[in-house]
């Protein structure tokens, strides 16, 4: 009887370990994780001003540009910069891409020398 509780125990306590490991694995992961691609910022982003309630001009900066993954396979990245200006110039960015939304979910600026072999090859063309 006494090990019959124990196992009982044993198997509620690892269920409820497992509970936030498989919503992290079917939740989190498919809606806040994505696939990291390469590209470098020129000058090709397009301007949209917008006003405000008040009147204001309100600037966003879209960008639509090619990408590539470690294995330098290309995707096209829409993105904006969220700044209220445009990302600076000459920069390279890592950007997180999530399959499921269809959608760059982040962006970071790197160095040039921390972008992998292949994308960087294939930016350089």
């Amino acid at each position: 009887m006494i090990m019959s509780k124990k196992i009982w125990i044993g198997l509620i306590t690892i269920i409820i370990l497992l509970i936030p490991l498989a919503g992290y694995q079917f939740w989190y992961v498919p809606n806040y994780r994505g696939d990291d691609y390469y590209t470098y910022v020129g000058e090709s982003y397009k301007e949209i001003i917008e006003k405000d309630d008040a009147g204001n001009d309100h600037r966003e900066y879209y960008y639509n540009q090619d990408g590539y993954d470690k294995s330098g396979d290309k995707k096209l990245l829409k993105f904006n910069s969220a700044l209220g200006r445009p990302i600076k110039a000459d920069n390279y960015l890592k950007v997180t891409y999530n399959d499921k939304k269809q959608q760059v979910i982040s962006w970071e600026k790197v160095e040039k020398s921390s972008v992998p072999r292949k994308p960087l090859e294939q930016l350089l063309k």
